[in-house]
């Protein structure tokens, strides 16, 4: 082995000897474990939310080969999120690197714990964008995705720069089939939340849509070619109580031109939950404007 290699395999075990204490076993799931991250000293620890079945408590093992009880503090479905917390201190959290945008191609490493012992493979950075929404809702600060291939003990896993920093929490339950990563900022910004209300709160409406086409008659009055036909509409949900119909079609939520069902989301954040949202809609053809009070989704 040359010495420049020797000198890059040291390199990486070194990054994987001082991340290791970092992570521990998750045993969310009956025959299953998945890896948790620490987020704190005190025995906060943050896992997958799809790994976790368990509503009360999960054993956890840590770096020394301990297996501890922690209770769930609280999770978010929309970011695949847990938080735990486990009677213990001196645990040792990453070093997080929230200000970085990794290139495509960059080298990462993906380190688990699905068992006593770490476990660490090598890759590259796919792709990365910046702000993401993940589809059910969720804001993320950036779109991160590595080509390390899902695994057991992926999830809750690791996702480490080439100097070792953390780059965010791997999920395989964002996107079906893509090795996704929390990034580091938005790991913080859930996990405060979660340590401060236990839940994430995300504003809904109570209905389903799918696009459709304007009649051409309509496209010049309405300003756009499609829009989001109402399918459904839930009983005392925020749009049945503002009056909203099967068949209403919307065109806009606020300034927001909707001819997507995603286009929906940013209406929906955190922050306007509980406030007035103005929506113009066509019904019979006709224009009309109503004003719906976005509610709060209940937990998954």
């Amino acid at each position: 082995m040359s010495t420049s290699l020797q000198s890059l395999s040291g390199e990486l075990a070194a990054i994987v000897d001082a991340a290791a204490a970092s992570l521990v076993r998750v045993e969310g799931r009956r025959r299953t474990a998945s890896s948790g991250v620490v987020w704190s000293a005190d025995g906060v620890i943050v896992a997958s939310h799809h790994a976790v079945d368990a509503e009360d408590e999960v054993p956890v093992g840590l770096h020394d080969g301990r297996t501890l009880a922690a209770r769930v503090v609280g999770r978010d479905p929309g970011s695949d999120l847990a938080l735990l917390k486990a009677e213990v201190t001196g645990l040792v959290p990453p070093r997080w690197a929230e200000a970085r945008s990794p290139r495509p191609g960059e080298i990462v490493l993906g380190l688990s714990r699905p068992g006593r012992s770490a476990r660490a493979r090598l890759g590259i950075v796919s792709a990365f964008a910046s702000e993401w929404r993940t589809p059910s809702g969720a804001r993320f600060e950036s779109y991160l995705e590595s080509d390390i291939p899902l695994h057991p003990g992926f999830s809750g896993g690791l996702l480490l720069a080439g100097d070792g920093a953390a780059l965010g929490v791997n999920s395989a339950g964002l996107l079906r089939g893509a090795s996704l990563a929390v990034p580091a900022a938005a790991v913080r910004r859930v996990a405060l939340a979660l340590l401060a209300d236990g839940r994430i709160r995300r504003g809904y409406l109570g209905i389903g849509t799918q696009t459709v086409a304007l009649p051409q008659e309509l496209r010049s009055s309405a300003g756009q070619g499609a829009g989001l036909i109402v399918l459904s509409v839930q009983p005392q949900s925020p749009a049945a109580r503002a009056g909203l119909l099967l068949g209403d079609v919307l065109l806009r939520a606020g300034d927001d031109v909707l001819t997507h069902p995603g286009a929906l989301v940013p209406s929906l954040d955190t922050d306007r939950v509980g406030s007035e949202l103005k929506l113009s809609l066509l019904r019979a053809g006709e224009s009309r404007e109503l004003s719906v009070v976005v509610g709060e989704r209940e937990a998954a």
